[in-house]
């Protein structure tokens, strides 16, 4: 639904805890490694879950600002 620097938010059939650590992986167009990192959930219902990351490896953070500069503005 949703990402950012600092987290993404997701579309999900389960719901979460609240604190519970997990890992995800996903990938953006801009590198050939999908990207891989620890988070913690910060809100969870049955629709979407909210969750903030770790920290980015400095190749990701490059990533995913090269993604967003792809994207097109919001208005």
């Amino acid at each position: 639904m949703n990402l950012s620097l600092g987290g993404c938010l997701f579309f999900v059939t389960t719901r979460y805890s609240m604190g519970q650590r997990v890992d995800i992986s996903f990938k953006v167009p801009t590198i050939d490694e999908p990207i891989e990192i620890g988070a913690i959930v910060r809100w969870s219902d049955d629709k979407a879950t909210g969750i903030q990351f770790d920290g980015l490896r400095a190749r990701d953070v490059w990533a995913l600002n090269k993604y967003f500069e792809q994207l097109p503005p919001l208005d």
